[in-house]
């Protein structure tokens, strides 16, 4: 059995342990859909520190420790409602949550700030998203969509299309894929690429095989899984760039139609306009299934952090 105390990266966890949250993540669905009570955390009190602007992630971490019995201190919109406008630095407002919860879910526009929040807390905490670095509980809710909507991870081929140099869930999850015997395929602009020290970090567990491509229609005959996600407009200080971007890819219907009827569409969300709203009942449409998941894996994180489950 082993323990796991924070979750700040992808990196830092084993295939076994990936697997392992996976199973745990599944056994907790009739909580999570309202069937069953549960009061496995009672007693146990999640802050939600958010710097940056979210809908899914908090109130699916939210969602996730209400299920469970346990309770919730929210702070929405931080730079502006908490102390953070007064100038407190993150080490101190930290020390201070710790005070009040049993665990801490922090978002902030600052890269390895959840790392940083880590070293500082007494308390676990669980990286909901820094700057355009790390996104670790979205990486695992796409590796349990891949999993529950194809059967298994390996032997998938993952297309992966957009903004792979700026969107923090394709890094996580590419990290998790590297676990796994699959193949990733990434699709994006030249400018938009995936960092390169990934890319040898990935291809040096020997597992994920990592090709690279512009040409979305050829990608997805190869695919089993479309990963698609919107050009980030809040990582460009250069308003002239981020319109020479947008747009660069986009996918409706015929165009997954003309690839093939099979495959598994998914999107981190929010879209804007790289996946039409035709797409929406293509078999393969799994997007907001895929939000779902997201409240199975923090239920699972949750209750591992907090002492109420092992993995084995």
């Amino acid at each position: 059995m082993s323990s796991i105390r924070d979750v700040v990266s992808l990196k830092l966890f084993s295939r076994e342990q990936l697997d392992g949250i996976l199973d745990l993540a599944e056994s907790f669905e009739d909580i999570a859909r309202g069937k069953k009570r549960s009061e496995l955390l009672a007693g146990k009190v999640l802050a939600t520190l958010f710097y940056e602007p979210s809908t899914r992630t908090r109130l699916s971490f939210e969602t996730a420790m209400l299920r469970l019995g346990g309770q919730v201190l929210s702070v929405a919109d931080a730079l502006q409602t908490s102390s953070a406008w007064k100038g407190e630095s993150l080490a101190d407002t930290v020390r201070t949550v710790q005070n009040y919860a049993d665990a801490i879910a922090i978002r902030h526009p600052e890269k390895w700030a959840a790392h940083n929040a880590a070293k500082y807390a007494s308390v676990p905490v669980l990286n909901a998203g820094d700057d355009a670095n790390e996104h670790p509980t979205q990486g695992l809710l796409d590796l349990l969509t891949v999993r529950r909507e194809r059967g298994s991870i390996d032997g998938q081929t993952i297309v992966m299309v957009g903004d792979n140099k700026h969107c923090r869930s394709n890094h996580s999850f590419a990290d998790g894929l590297a676990n796994y015997n699959a193949r990733l395929v990434l699709v994006n602009p030249p400018e938009l690429a995936l960092d390169r020290e990934q890319i040898k970090e990935i291809e040096a567990k020997g597992r994920l095989a990592v090709g690279e491509t512009t040409d979305l229609p050829e990608a997805l005959k190869q695919a089993d899984v479309m990963y698609i996600v919107r050009i980030q407009k809040e990582r460009y200080s250069d308003p002239a760039e981020y319109e020479r971007m947008k747009g660069s890819y986009k996918v409706d219907r015929a165009m997954l139609e003309a690839a093939g009827p099979n495959i598994s569409v998914m999107h981190p969300m929010p879209r804007v306009d790289e996946l039409a709203p035709d797409v929406d009942d293509y078999p393969g449409a799994c997007y907001f299934r895929q939000s779902f998941n997201g409240v199975l894996i923090r239920m699972a994180l949750l209750a591992l952090v907090l002492g109420k489950a092992q993995l084995r």
